[in-house]
């Protein structure tokens, strides 16, 4: 709540001056909304894009996984050290 209180004051600023706004400047404003959106949607990930996303994916799990099977290979290394002497 104390976090979202500033995005929803702004929100309802918003509401109120396009509710101030005569006819026609509130036709361009939601043709205008209209375009940043379809700009947004029309984003296309091209090879080097997903190749990057990968690549960070990758950096992030993979020392994760790593330390895993260092730390399971250290438990059976002394299972078998001790176990099997």
């Amino acid at each position: 709540m104390l976090f979202g209180g500033k995005k929803r004051v702004e929100e309802d600023l918003d509401k109120i001056r396009f509710a101030n706004l005569s006819t026609e400047k509130q036709e361009e404003e939601l043709a205008e909304k209209e375009k940043k959106k379809k700009k947004i949607e029309s984003i296309q990930f091209e090879k080097n894009d997903r190749l990057a996303l990968i690549i960070a994916t990758f950096s992030i799990v993979l020392p994760y996984v790593f330390t895993f099977f260092v730390v399971i290979g250290a438990v059976i290394g002394l299972l078998y050290i001790f176990l099997l002497k």
